[in-house]
């Protein structure tokens, strides 16, 4: 494949592109359902599956492909995916959930809120910490150790919290047979989510080329917006049918995610760690601070219980800002 690309040029890596992420979410969304449906047979409340299953399943797009980019030795890749996709859910995804119905902020939110800062400064402070002591910035392999370690401890988190609202609510899950269908799903998914990963992740370096932009500036715009389908599509789903409070908490548990899990894997995988582009400290990371402080605001506002349209408008209005810095930098360099 990676040959053939190369070959072929952007003609050809373009429709594979456009094709291998639209199949890559596709096998996700039955990977999902396929794994929410069997989580549901075997007793678990919804609310523990929204927490769970769902998160890591919106996430699988960036951990596929980011964990193949490292395997291919562009561990940059995955983080232009990772602080791409952080950015596009929180400003691009939760504005248009908040433009088609209000989405409330609720106490119960907050712990994920805080995970959610926490994860960032465990991406933050090394990469400007090692720049400020003119440093090269490499976030070494044990860094992603570090990340990995923290992803169990929010997952007994989110499950504990699940738990104790599933009771709160009345609900306690109800048994059902496991039905093989549902194991397809989940088998299916997994090796459809693994393939077109790795064709997306090529397609995309081949065009990332041909346009003159890093691999990472690449993933952190196209790529991300395209790997964050599946929090686009439950985020209006959840926001019409005026249930935007799940939305909140699976956009901000994806988030926590994107960070821990698929940073985390990239970087373990990776022997010589992953080098943070300049271009991404000057524009991205500056950005996801940004917008995460700007909805930490939201959050934590006590004069303010909801992200309504005004909110929407104001986080859709952030992410085309960022494009539009993207494109400014990526003309002067072309220039």
């Amino acid at each position: 494949m990676d040959s053939f690309l190369r070959d072929a040029g952007m003609a050809a890596a373009i429709p594979v592109f456009v094709l291998s992420l639209f199949l890559l979410t596709k096998s996700a969304d039955a990977l999902v359902d396929g794994a929410a449906r069997l989580a549901g047979a075997l007793g678990m409340p919804q609310v523990v599956i929204g927490a769970t299953v769902v998160s890591l399943g919106t996430s699988l797009p960036e951990l596929a492909a980011g964990t193949a980019a490292a395997l291919r030795g562009s561990a940059e890749f995955a983080l232009g995916n990772a602080a791409g996709s952080v950015i596009t859910n929180t400003s691009l995804v939760l504005g248009m959930g908040a433009l088609l119905g209000a989405i409330p902020v609720r106490r119960e939110n907050a712990g994920k809120v805080v995970m959610l800062a926490v994860a960032a400064l465990l991406l933050l402070v090394p990469s400007y910490g090692l720049a400020l002591m003119g440093r090269p910035v490499v976030l070494p392999q044990w860094w992603g150790a570090l990340l990995l370690a923290g992803v169990p401890a929010y997952l007994v988190f989110a499950v504990r919290f699940g738990r104790r609202s599933a009771a709160a609510g009345g609900d306690k899950g109800a048994r059902g047979a496991v039905r093989a269908a549902d194991v397809a799903r989940i088998v299916l998914g997994a090796g459809g989510v693994a393939a077109f990963a790795a064709a997306m992740v090529s397609s995309a370096s081949v065009i990332a080329a041909g346009i003159g932009v890093p691999d990472a500036v690449v993933a952190a715009t196209i790529v991300a917006v395209g790997t964050s389908a599946p929090e686009i599509s439950t985020t209006v789903a959840s926001a019409r049918k005026g249930m935007g409070s799940l939305a909140l908490g699976n956009v901000v548990g994806a988030n926590v995610l994107n960070i821990l899990l698929v940073l985390g894997a990239a970087a373990a995988v990776s022997p010589r760690g992953i080098t943070v582009p300049a271009q991404l400290l000057r524009v991205h990371l500056p950005a996801l601070a940004f917008i995460l402080a700007v909805f930490m605001y939201f959050v934590f506002n006590r004069s303010r219980h909801e992200l309504n349209h005004r909110e929407g408008l104001f986080l859709v209005a952030l992410y085309g800002l960022y494009l539009a810095g993207n494109a400014v930098l990526a003309f002067a360099a072309g220039g």
